[in-house]
């Protein structure tokens, strides 16, 4: 069985940004791609699971990040830290949750995104360097809720910086 857990990485792009990221094994997810696929710029490629994404894709991500016991999913899993979002490179994987583990069958990269409403459809190219990876259910329960716990103190600093920011100081205030 492989390890993942969710772990603090510093930012390629940024010295003072620090975020969740994939670690599995002894390797940083995005860093391991670009060992694999060398000039393909996977190095500095960031979680979907941060948040920040637009409402529709981080449902998908959400959605699909656990699918059910028996069930098959893609999910997003990687994405360019300029955009924030499914329009650059973006990194899916394919999983299936056998119930005692969690197995990453193949990862690819997302040639053209498509949305029709609220189903996404990829175009895939399948990355075939980086073998099936499986996880022990609890450790991959226990990253979602790190990548959770994360994302809700995210998102009430950001909700406190926009509070703050919106709030008038008394001296702007006429009397």
């Amino acid at each position: 069985m492989n390890l993942i857990k969710a772990e603090l990485d510093k930012s390629d792009y940024n010295d003072s940004w620090f975020f969740l990221n994939y670690r599995i094994d002894s390797f940083w997810l995005d860093e391991e791609l670009d060992n694999l696929y060398p000039g393909s710029l996977y190095k500095g490629l960031i979680p979907t699971l941060l948040y920040g994404l637009m409402d529709k894709e981080e449902e998908i991500v959400w959605k699909t990040i656990l699918p059910s016991k028996g069930e098959i999913s893609v999910c997003p899993i990687l994405m360019c830290p300029d955009d924030y979002d499914f329009s650059c490179t973006l990194i899916v994987v394919e999983i299936e949750n056998y119930g005692s583990f969690i197995q990453w069958k193949q990862l690819g990269i997302d040639k053209r995104t498509k949305w029709f409403d609220d189903e996404i459809r990829y175009d895939i190219n399948w990355l075939p360097e980086l073998q099936s990876l499986n996880f022990e259910f609890k450790d991959y329960q226990k990253m979602i809720q790190d990548f959770q716990e994360q994302y809700r103190l995210d998102k009430l600093k950001d909700n406190d910086n926009l509070c703050q920011s919106t709030v008038m100081p008394s001296s702007a205030i006429k009397q």
